[in-house]
């Protein structure tokens, strides 16, 4: 890697392109989705609890009512955990074995809203016929009803659920997001003063104004085909895009956060991480990994961002 490029990731700090309505436009959806009943409800899994922890399918009340799963591991004979919220990827559900948790606190896997129908398909399809799902052009061209949208709030809107379990200490609550899903975890803690610590592993949706001309991502990928089928509409949907880019959210950020960048990384390209990192006010560090690309230290830097986690979570 030369120089050059070295300094265009660290020395990333684009403006801001928020519109003059971004926060009116946000708390006017928080204060909605708040209006929606959550018809929570938790199931014992047997099937999937072990010795260490209880298993529970979940289900709750989302962005426009619609019904968002997931599966909370809760430790046994440690009396109300507190709890880190997982956020998977865009179309990519690789969740981490159990056995990789720490049963110090407990765990909600959320899945985001369309990828449960993603988990029956690809059980069925070989992977070379796996196709991406088409989700992140759903209503682009109307933000108040775009996909982005809701999974913000629908990751948000967990955070409600998790406090009405009675078995959960919910004072302090950690996050990390894959990719998109740490979008969402920036979201999330812009607007909920329960999230102490947050861990973006390898961030994408954020700086879209360069990272949508420069990712291979599967998400990247369906906007732009979007806006070349509808050529006219494409300072409309890059005028929507910035309601939703994390880059926007960063200054809202107060509690501290741990990110993964691989300087490899053609889905989440390190500039645009940098764009995101720079602009953070809070307590914060980035584990670099020269030669890696978006898996970015693996299990073992999960590991490690978990015990991040939780060192942080259970001092509040």
């Amino acid at each position: 890697m030369n120089s050059e490029n070295f300094d265009s990731f660290f020395l990333n700090l684009p403006p801001f392109d928020k519109k003059n309505d971004f926060d009116r436009f946000w708390e006017k959806a928080i204060a909605q989705i708040k209006k929606i009943p959550l018809e929570a409800e938790l199931k014992k899994n047997n099937k999937r609890t072990s010795p260490e922890f209880v298993s529970y399918d979940v289900s709750y009340r989302g962005f426009s009512k619609t019904t968002i799963l997931g599966e909370l591991l809760i430790p046994n004979k440690r009396p109300k955990p507190k709890t880190i919220i997982h956020i998977h990827d865009y179309n990519n559900i690789q969740w981490y074995p159990p056995h990789v948790f720490t049963n110090s606190t407990a765990h909600f896997l959320i899945t985001l809203r369309g990828h449960h129908e993603i988990i029956s398909m690809q059980e069925q399809e070989p992977a070379e016929e796996r196709r991406s799902p088409g989700y992140m052009t759903e209503n682009i061209l109307d933000k108040d009803a775009y996909y982005v949208k809701a999974v913000f709030l629908d990751v948000y809107r967990s955070i409600d659920m998790l406090r009405l379990t009675q078995d959960l200490n919910c004072s302090a609550i950690g996050i990390i997001g894959k990719g998109l899903g740490a979008a969402a975890a920036i979201f999330a803690a812009a607007y909920s003063d329960r999230v102490a610590a947050v861990v973006l592993d390898t961030p994408s949706f954020c700086h879209l104004s360069q990272s949508q001309n420069i990712s291979t991502s599967e998400a990247t990928g369906e906007i732009n085909d979007f806006i070349d089928s509808v050529k006219n509409k494409k300072k409309q949907i890059k005028d929507n895009l910035t309601y939703f880019d994390a880059l926007n959210f960063s200054d809202k950020i107060h509690c501290p956060v741990l990110a993964t960048v691989g300087f490899k990384d053609t889905l989440s390209p390190p500039e645009c991480v940098f764009a995101l990192f720079n602009h953070l006010l809070c307590e914060k560090a980035i584990e670099v990994y020269p030669e890696e690309g978006n898996t970015a230290g693996g299990t073992a830097q999960f590991r490690k961002s978990i015990d991040w986690l939780v060192d942080r979570i259970n001092d509040k």
